[in-house]
């Protein structure tokens, strides 16, 4: 009996420590995660420029400004005129012209977007872009959640660069797969 008494306690001095260890790296992981996913929440801010040109599926194409998009559909005003498209119809948006963006002392400025001007930084591609990741503020400006697309250094890396440069949506492609409507965007850095 005495035997077993002196198993139990030893038992319970060895384990003690890897318990309170465990205790300790289980309620630290909490605070990880909610800092990993505030991060991976965080909105990318984009431009767009004045001038979208959607391709539609049956063939031919619209251009004006982009003034609405959603799950039910986008909206290009032009002229005091609107056409409202179901995405189902829209292979892709392609925008051209120039851009509003805010320079490094917060003046808007407007800036003509050609490849020259777009810095020595490459344009990003993000594939399966959820529809309501995206959401339009105005006809400029637009926010973007990519957490759910981008690992977490290469959301940190972009909104590293975001920091001193602004995003310019180049085109937007819209598929249909078994998840359901995703987007491609391609956005190149340019410098404030």
């Amino acid at each position: 009996m005495k035997t077993a008494l002196n198993i139990i306690t030893l038992t319970l001095l060895v384990s003690s420590p890897g318990v309170i260890g465990y205790a300790e790296t289980t309620m630290s992981k909490p605070r990880e995660i909610a800092q990993a996913t505030n991060q991976q929440a965080q909105p990318l801010p984009v431009a767009l420029p004045d001038t979208a040109l959607v391709w539609q599926k049956p063939g031919g194409s619209i251009s004006g400004q982009l003034t609405a998009l959603s799950e039910q559909g986008l909206t290009i005003s032009q002229n005091n005129f609107s056409e409202t498209l179901p995405l189902d119809e829209v292979n892709r948006i392609e925008f051209q012209e120039e851009v509003w963006i805010r320079n490094r002392q917060g003046q808007r400025v407007r800036r003509k977007v050609r490849s020259e001007d777009s810095s020595t930084r490459r344009p990003q591609v993000w594939q399966g872009v959820p529809i309501g990741a995206f959401q339009l503020q105005n006809p400029e400006t637009a926010s973007l959640r990519l957490g759910t697309v981008l690992s977490r250094e290469d959301l940190q890396d972009i909104l590293s660069i975001s920091r001193d440069s602004i995003y310019v949506v180049n085109a937007i492609e819209f598929e249909f797969d078994l998840s359901g409507l995703t987007m491609t965007i391609k956005a190149t850095p340019i410098d404030r």
